[in-house]
């Protein structure tokens, strides 16, 4: 059965459709910059910002889902690789018994830190359980919202059982962040939620130090019973710019860093020497939200009258200096439905025609973006377009922390905001971000359609692929019908790398830490 479910996977994703694209792009290549190689020893990679919650129910950013992924344990998980394809972690066996069942045991020997002592199923039991437990209320609840239950059949071995079919478990669940294993005894002595602190750890890595906005060192886990990390240490330093990490790279500072999407054609036209460049396709997708709840857009005429006057051709150009694809909604090509549609083109007098209709001359506007080069070059040709129809934007820049808590402090109030959300191979891990529950939370731009939300529960039972296309299909198109969604790309991950780092990486670029090597 485990092996039907890895085809299953493959079917699901589609893989050679998102090798097309990854070659598409045009973009893998070795490039080289001057800087000293790495030691063996220790590993210095950039983070894209520092930690604020490493609660796997709880978290935020692409930085706290790659420090769970690397000290905290899962059944199965993502290979480092460009296919996206699962392998035995902390199983030593899992098997999809039924549609609703799926049968799990435990490698003997993995060992928390500090005096907790094994990870057994009921460490298992209590991680997966606390994502629908009411009192809770995590706002990654999704992830396992048809869990029934888990039940413990031994010290190591357990039963999942669902509610319903549930098709995103084997892609976005268990081998995602959701399906970190957590210490009961821990969590519960921390209150039953952790922050930065997580109490226990018993992934390949552990939390060794670590110096707020500095840096995030780990240190292998001698408490690991699987394959052990190839560095001894790890030092993440948070860096929020990616122009700032292209710096720090060629300085010596780090060995592997994601880097701006708008650098990669300077640096393939001029290849210094000592490390490699790589491009890869993500699933992830940056738009442009409108909040169709704040009064000032209360006629969709105004909402849609932005979106006409916006060209996002300019900002592919100007932001990302033609290396990103456009976008066609938020599902992205390879996953089950991606649309391969034509976006509309910019229209400049249809826009001034809706805001007269509208009796909206002289409006004024705010836009929210993180203080990241790429972003603010997008937010100022947004501003340069809005101009030309009479509208005045205010750009705000904020650093990434303090981005990410506009929903909870703004609310309603939030009028623009630019932004990307991570996304793994499965559609439904995404439209959940959107549903009348994430109003404020996740869902910055207030959609709330009884039709999107029956869409999202159907889609997430069906495993007809053709029909759990089509409803994603639709769902993205109730969001273009609200006026509050301009998609504007796929963002690709660029990474460069020291030539004495084997980098281990997802499909999507993003860091595996476990599976880091030195070359030699």
């Amino acid at each position: 059965m485990t092996q039907i479910s890895r085809a299953a996977f493959a079917r699901f994703f589609r893989l050679g459709q998102t090798r097309a694209y990854g070659l598409a792009l045009g973009l893998l290549g070795a490039l080289v910059l001057a800087a000293p190689a790495a030691q063996a020893a220790e590993l210095k990679a950039r983070l894209q910002s520092d930690i604020g919650i490493l609660d796997p129910a709880f978290w935020q950013s692409a930085a706290e889902q790659q420090v769970i992924d690397a000290i905290f344990p899962k059944l199965i998980d993502f290979k480092s690789s460009t296919d996206w394809e699962w392998e035995l972690s902390a199983a030593e066996s899992i098997e999809q018994v039924d549609d609703l069942t799926i049968s799990f045991t435990l490698k003997p020997g993995l060992m928390w830190t500090g005096d907790y002592g094994e990870v057994t199923a009921e460490d298992v039991k209590f991680s997966f359980e606390r994502f629908v437990d009411p009192a809770l209320d995590a706002p990654n609840k999704g992830d396992w919202i048809a869990l029934k239950e888990v039940e413990v059949t031994g010290k190591y071995s357990g039963v999942i059982h669902l509610k319903e079919p549930f098709a995103p478990i084997w892609w976005s669940t268990l081998p995602y962040t959701s399906g970190a294993i957590l210490s009961k005894a821990a969590v519960e002595k921390a209150g039953g939620k952790i922050t930065t602190d997580p109490g226990a750890t018993s992934g390949p890595y552990k939390i060794a130090e670590w110096h707020p906005k500095q840096k995030l060192v780990l240190a292998a886990h001698d408490g690991w019973n699987g394959e052990a990390p190839g560095y001894d240490s790890v030092t993440l330093v948070p860096i929020n710019d990616e122009k700032t990490a292209e710096i720090a790279f060629s300085a010596g500072e780090v060995d592997f860093a994601e880097i701006a999407i708008s650098s990669v054609p300077v640096l393939q036209s001029d290849p210094p020497e000592g490390a490699k460049l790589e491009v890869r396709p993500t699933a992830d997708y940056f738009w442009l939200g409108l909040n169709v709840a704040n009064p000032k857009f209360a006629d969709i005429r105004v909402r849609q009258a932005i979106m006409k006057a916006i060209d996002v051709e300019a900002i592919l150009d100007g932001a990302f200096f033609g290396a990103a694809p456009r976008a066609t909604g938020m599902v992205a090509p390879g996953l089950l439905g991606y649309r391969d549609i034509t976006p509309p083109a910019r229209d400049v007098e249809g826009a001034r025609k809706l805001l007269d209709e509208a009796g909206a001359s002289g409006l004024s506007v705010e836009l929210e973006v993180q203080n990241i080069t790429d972003g603010v070059t997008a937010a100022q040709i947004i501003h340069a377009n809005l101009a030309e129809v009479g509208i005045e934007l205010q750009i705000n820049t904020h650093d990434p922390g303090g981005f990410w808590n506009l929903g909870e402090e703004k609310g309603e109030a939030l009028e623009l905001t630019l932004k990307s959300y991570v996304n793994p191979p499965d559609a439904s891990w995404g439209t959940q971000w959107f549903l009348a529950e994430q109003k404020g939370i996740w869902n910055w731009e207030y959609l709330d359609d009884p039709e999107f939300e029956e869409l999202h529960k159907k889609a997430l039972g069906e495993t007809d692929f053709d029909k759990r296309a089509a409803m994603y299909v639709r769902m993205q198109e109730i969001m273009d019908e609200s006026g509050g969604y301009l998609w504007i790309t796929y963002p690709p991950s660029a990474v460069v790398y020291r030539d004495s780092v084997i980098p281990g990486m997802f499909p999507n670029g993003r860091m595996k830490l476990s599976a880091f090597k030195p070359a030699s």
